[in-house]
């Protein structure tokens, strides 16, 4: 079930389901930044500071110590729910379609897309692609460094269908390359867009001082 039309309920998902496969045997997503605040609680908690009214983290069902970090860290506020992603080792889509099933169980309107493993993604800008989206009711996306749509990603409840039927270790992409210039880009500072997913990353992430606002 999705949300009545008109109504705006946006609800942001965290995954981190992924195999961490190219840091192990650490797992990435626990990995602590100079201050000692992990990957996972630095991206959920620009989630949670963020304008979406729920946020979803994705979690496997072999690594109950996300779920856990995250309950100890911000003592389980309201807006924050956990969903398995239980066929996990399957890729990036079987997160994807878990934490949109959630989503959907929460009458979303609206879903922003976040990696768990793109910690310097900003509260700002969250909340300027859910502006964006909320303005044009398009789809609205950070930029890479080549102009390409990349993560974060806010999707309409109308593209949720298409999105579940993905396959294997892949989102979007596709559909944010059918959609073409359709897509609404909001500029991003290039700093943000960093995913920590090598062991030289994951020592450049341990040298970062504590989050800022």
């Amino acid at each position: 079930m999705v949300a009545e039309k008109n109504a705006f309920r946006p609800v942001a998902l965290v995954l981190a389901a992924g195999r961490s496969s190219r840091t192990a045997p650490a797992h990435k997503l626990m990995a602590q930044d100079a201050a000692g605040q992990t990957m996972l609680a630095r991206t959920t908690s620009a989630a949670l500071l963020s304008k979406a009214e729920q946020v979803v983290v994705v979690v496997p069902p072999d690594k109950p110590e996300l779920a856990a970090h995250l309950q100890a860290t911000f003592k389980t506020p309201p807006k924050l729910h956990f969903c398995l992603a239980q066929n996990a080792a399957d890729g990036l889509s079987a997160s994807l379609r878990a934490g949109i099933e959630a989503a959907e169980a929460l009458k979303a309107s609206t879903l922003l897309v976040c990696l768990g493993d793109m910690p310097l993604v900003s509260v700002g800008l969250l909340n300027s692609l859910l502006a964006e989206h909320r303005r044009y009711h398009a789809v609205a996306t950070a930029p890479d460094r080549g102009g390409r749509p990349a993560n974060p990603v806010v999707w309409e409840s109308t593209a949720f269908e298409a999105l579940k039927q993905v396959r294997g270790d892949k989102g979007g992409r596709s559909l944010l390359q059918a959609l073409g210039q359709k897509v609404h880009l909001v500029p991003a500072p290039l700093e943000e867009l960093v995913d920590f997913d090598t062991a030289e990353r994951l020592a450049a992430y341990a040298r970062l001082p504590a989050q800022s606002g």
